[in-house]
């Protein structure tokens, strides 16, 4: 019997790998993001502070395409997509989009000295998460983390891992959750 639940267990793990992998590969995302299960859909709140000691919350950016970046100056990978974020942020700057970038474990001073290295700068708002409450939260493991939130407040896509966010796979999912009508989403 217990062989037979074994089994099962790993028919029906490979069936949500599988159907995880369809509609990846639908949204065109490919390996680059996984969808977020619908019942974790709901991001834990944010609540933290902008380099210039601003209190920002989630809710500043509903009815927007929101991507939640956690990173830390220190992580190679994270510095390198920076720059792809910078490019989208000023691709979609006219739409309905935003990248937050969350810094993971530094103050505010470090990180606004380490920021006066892009040229172009960075117009993207960077918040700060100096005791890792907020990144525990969201449940990120490894950095980079990035999500993918929707019009409506949910969570739809997350990578683990350094992304090149003007990739055309990328940038047009983002522009298809710009298309999605954000009163159709929250009815159901």
């Amino acid at each position: 019997m217990a062989g037979r639940l074994t089994v099962a267990a790993f028919v029906v793990a490979g069936l949500v790998a599988a159907t995880a992998s369809v509609i990846a590969s639908a949204t065109g995302l490919g390996d680059l993001f996984t969808p977020v299960p619908s019942q974790y859909g709901s991001p834990p709140e944010l609540r933290l502070k902008d380099l210039d000691g601003r209190p920002r919350v989630l809710s500043d950016f509903l009815g927007r395409v929101l991507v939640v970046n956690f990173w830390a100056s220190w992580c190679t990978p994270c510095v390198k997509e920076l720059p792809s974020m910078q490019v989208v942020r000023s691709r979609l700057a006219a739409e309905p989009f935003e990248f937050i970038a969350v810094n993971v474990g530094e103050d505010a001073g470090q990180v606004a000295a380490f920021l006066q290295r892009f040229d172009p700068p960075l117009d993207f708002p960077v918040l700060l998460d100096e005791n890792m409450v907020v990144t525990k939260q969201w449940k990120v493991g490894a950095l980079p983390t990035s999500y993918i939130v929707d019009r409506a407040g949910r969570a739809r896509y997350i990578a683990t891992g350094a992304r090149n966010f003007d990739a055309p796979e990328v940038f047009s999912a983002i522009r298809a959750l710009l298309a999605e009508n954000s009163t159709a989403e929250q009815g159901g």
